[in-house]
């Protein structure tokens, strides 16, 4: 009975440790859409540490960029995605 439990027991580590990646790798990209964000953000207020044309920091750098980061976060956030 105890070899069953250590059995059972080793299968949730693997299921929670996989699960605790997905999770930390999941929040960095929230963390990093946040930042994408913020420096389209401070741009527009016309501090722009990043030199590069306004042009193209709307159409790569911008909002459009931390919208894509946040939802690939959000996949990966799920334990079991649907795609």
């Amino acid at each position: 009975m105890a070899g069953l439990r250590r059995a059972k027991r080793s299968d949730i580590d693997k299921q929670l440790s996989n699960w605790t990646k997905r999770r930390l790798a999941s929040w960095t990209l929230f963390g990093l859409a946040g930042l994408v964000a913020a420096q389209h953000l401070v741009a527009h207020a016309g501090w722009r540490p990043i030199p590069i044309p306004m042009g193209w920091q709307d159409t790569l750098l911008g909002y459009p960029t931390a919208i894509v980061l946040a939802i690939l976060g959000g996949i990966m956030l799920d334990p079991k995605p649907r795609i």
